[in-house]
């Protein structure tokens, strides 16, 4: 049987890609879609994905704590996260509501941050801000800019786009993600 075939697989190895993605370049699960809910509607940006615990149902990612998102996310915690791994053709959509943490309560993963990744988390003038040219900004290690974003996942929308026919199925935080397949 193959692992799209049953609840349980199809649940394990999407967990399994988004754990890799968060140490392999190559998995195409570490850059998904992050959608927040905008001053004017809905916002979706690219962004690293860079913790994964299947235990705690969560997923994180870094950014800068002035860029727009962590706005948003502080006004509306509701998310969407949409992963589409092409070698598996596979789309994950995960929905559920993320947190922002800065300062100490993040100070041991910014000393992990590399150093040349470091410059964009103090970014002048903040994310966002109108430039005259495109080069008219600075970049500058801020570890007060830093902010991890957690998101607790709550369901979790599965899409396998097979030769001979697609499933989808959906898990639940609130049934334990025992899963039920649903028409693709």
């Amino acid at each position: 049987m193959h692992w799209y075939a049953e609840l349980d697989g199809l649940l394990t190895r999407l967990w399994d890609e988004l754990d890799r993605a968060t140490r392999d370049d190559s998995v195409a699960a570490r850059q998904p879609t992050l959608a927040t809910v905008g001053r004017d509607g809905p916002e979706a940006r690219t962004v690293v994905l860079r913790d994964v615990s299947r235990g705690d149902g969560t997923v994180a990612v870094h950014t800068d704590n002035e860029s727009t998102k962590c706005g948003e996310i502080a006004a509306d915690p509701r998310v969407s996260l949409h992963v589409w791994e092409p070698r598996l053709q596979l789309q994950t959509r995960l929905r559920g509501r993320m947190t922002v943490a800065t300062g100490a309560a993040v100070s041991g993963l910014w000393r992990a941050v590399p150093d040349g990744s470091r410059a964009s988390y103090g970014v002048t003038p903040a994310p966002g801000t109108v430039l005259p040219r495109s080069d008219a900004y600075d970049r500058a290690a801020d570890p007060a800019r830093f902010a991890v974003l957690t998101m607790t996942v709550d369901e979790i929308d599965a899409v396998h786009l097979g030769d001979d026919y697609h499933r989808r199925a959906l898990y639940a935080r609130a049934d334990g993600w025992r899963g039920a397949w649903l028409a693709p």
